[in-house]
C-alpha cells in the first residue's frame, strides 16, 4: 500500500494542459490584436488581466484543481513573455 496516493490533487494532466492553453491562448489572441488592430490594444490588455486573474480562481472554487493549476502556470508564462517583450522593444527605442 502506496501512503501517498491521498496526496494527489484532483483531475487529470489533461486539465494541466487546458488551463495552460487557455491561458497561452489568450496572449497569443493579444499579439494577434496587437498585428492587426493596435487601437484595441490597451482594451485587450485591460479585459485579459481581469481574465487571466479570474480563470484561476474560478477553476478552484469549481472543484478543478489541476485546471486551475494549469492557468496559474499560464499566467506566469504570460508575465514572462509579456516582460521579455516589453523590455526588447524598450531596448530598441534608444538607438
Amino acid at each position: 500500500m502506496n501512503s501517498n496516493q491521498g496526496d494527489k490533487p484532483k483531475g487529470s494532466l489533461k486539465e494541466l494542459w487546458v488551463g495552460i492553453g487557455i491561458t497561452v491562448g489568450i496572449y497569443l489572441l493579444g499579439l494577434l490584436i496587437l498585428l492587426v488592430f493596435s487601437g484595441l490594444f490597451f482594451p485587450y490588455v485591460i479585459l485579459a488581466v481581469i481574465a487571466l486573474i479570474f480563470i484561476p480562481i474560478v477553476c478552484f472554487t469549481k472543484g478543478k484543481t489541476r485546471m486551475g493549476q494549469g492557468a496559474l502556470i499560464g499566467l506566469a508564462l504570460n508575465i514572462l513573455l509579456f516582460s521579455a517583450c516589453f523590455g526588447v522593444m524598450i531596448s530598441n527605442l534608444g538607438g
